[in-house]
């Protein structure tokens, strides 16, 4: 296969060196706000060792010496949506082969060709300096793929995975997992928790019943509950439920309409022009207050753009994801989703404003890949989105490092520089608190203390493309 090349290329890059030392580098630990300037940051076996002034530093002599000279070194960003892909799905039954009304549509997130696949976004993640994600329907195969980077055999960022979607019957997306009863439900939560997933995903079409029983299995497990609001009970009921984290914006407009959600659901455009921004404040207090988190992923109804930057951009995508994402989303490949408007965005970005200053928790995702969403570098087009919608750099730069680590239990791991933790490091031209836009600006990536320039990952990019 072509994609082997580029593998064997990538492979002399990601050898860890022994010790590796920033030398005089501004450091952004984002523990606190502000930077530290002119600091040696020593890593060891893949952890940070030490972090000292430059003129009280100790560099073994063996050290792989990297120049921070006006640099910043900040924490690898985490993408806290995204989907990996999944093998191939099985042949089809003959109902949804035919596309009957009212059966389940076929994700474009499983495909035959998934190792090549899910290399290419692994690889633009690094690029991107998108060191950590949490992907949102696991299975065997990703699981592996994980494995794989965990080992080192495979450059990656690390991944952290939900359960496979859990949802209604009929179920939104073909081969999702179907809960209609409490057992049914305490199987699902049970077999997340035993194949290792970090929390069970719920979907849109749950019946209230089968939620209900999914948040009470999963609380006696200690499972974290993730995903949609389903339908059946709409945002209030997550909020009552203490959903641990609610994914994209999708049950909010319903939630705004004069007088409250109503059973009659109504087309987005009618929703979109009937809302009440005044009852905005409140439901974002009620988020905050039941200690919920949320993952806005505005860029997901992002157009694809026609622009020189974002056509490079993606031609590292295979083409036959496209393909694949505009089957699954065609209006908004087609650039016609009432979604993707102005006002639709405008919108989104008034709800991030209300929770911010409410005071709830938010989470940096994108929900990778989308026909206008690219692995890795949609993840710095949300950055700028969180400060639009009025958080600071720092703020919004915390949500793709500090609070990711915080929601996935992983604080000792992740999401600061500080002595002890993994070394999934970012190493910039510019400073990230003066503006977001500056985490594209890439010196280097390291991941457990191994170590690629912005030119060793652009040339294997470049290898990659050359294979499909």
């Amino acid at each position: 296969m072509k994609w082997t090349l580029f593998v064997l290329l990538f492979t002399p890059w990601v050898q860890a060196q022994e010790v590796t030392a920033f030398v005089d580098v501004a450091v952004v630990p984002m523990d606190r706000a502000g930077v530290v300037e002119h600091q040696t940051v020593l890593v060891a076996q893949g952890r940070i060792q030490r972090i000292a002034p430059i003129r009280s530093a100790r560099i073994p002599a063996n050290a792989r010496r990297i120049d921070g000279r006006n640099k910043f070194l900040m924490p690898g960003l985490a993408d806290m949506h995204v989907h990996f892909v999944r093998e191939a799905l099985p042949e089809l039954p003959p109902a949804l082969a035919n596309k009957a009304p009212g059966a389940p549509r076929i994700p474009a997130s499983a495909s035959p060709d998934h190792e090549r696949e899910n290399r290419a976004y692994a690889l633009m993640f690094l690029s991107n300096g998108v060191t950590t994600v949490r992907n949102m329907w696991g299975s065997p195969t990703i699981d592996a793929f994980a494995a794989e980077i965990r080992s080192h055999d495979v450059a990656g960022p690390f991944i952290y995975s939900t359960g496979p979607i859990t949802d209604g019957n009929p179920p939104m997306w073909f081969s999702s997992r179907v809960v209609e009863t409490a057992t049914e439900a305490e199987a699902a939560v049970k077999a997340d928790k035993r194949e290792g997933y970090v929390a069970i995903k719920v979907y849109s079409l749950l019946s209230s019943d089968a939620y209900a029983a999914i948040v009470t299995a999963a609380r006696k497990e200690g499972l974290p509950v993730v995903g949609h609001a389903p339908r059946s009970i709409g945002l209030e009921g997550a909020i009552a439920a203490r959903q641990d984290s609610i994914e994209h914006l999708d049950e909010f407009l319903p939630s705004l309409q004069p007088g409250g959600r109503s059973a009659q659901r109504k087309p987005f455009a009618d929703a979109l022009r009937d809302m009440d921004p005044r009852r905005l404040p409140g439901l974002a207090r009620d988020i905050a207050a039941a200690r919920i988190w949320v993952c806005p992923t505005i860029v997901v109804r992002d157009l694809p753009r026609t622009d020189p930057v974002w056509r490079e951009e993606a031609s590292f995508v295979p083409p036959s994801v496209f393909e694949r994402y505009a089957r699954m989303y065609p209006n908004i490949a087609a650039g016609t989703d009432p979604r993707s408007t102005p006002r639709a965005h405008e919108v989104d970005l008034s709800i991030v404003a209300a929770l911010h200053n409410a005071g709830a928790q938010l989470l940096l995702g994108t929900d990778t890949p989308k026909p206008g969403v690219l692995p890795g570098y949609s993840l710095h087009d949300e950055l700028v989105n969180f400060v639009s919608a009025g958080l600071s750099p720092y703020e919004a730069l915390r949500a793709g490092t500090v609070e990711a680590a915080r929601f996935l239990g992983r604080s000792s791991d992740f999401g600061v520089i500080a002595e002890g933790r993994r070394a999934d490091l970012l190493l910039l031209e510019a400073n990230p608190l003066d503006d977001v836009r500056n985490t594209s600006k890439i010196a280097g990536v390291m991941v457990v203390g191994r170590w690629w320039t912005a030119e060793d990952l652009r040339k294997s990019l470049i290898a990659l493309r050359a294979s499909y």
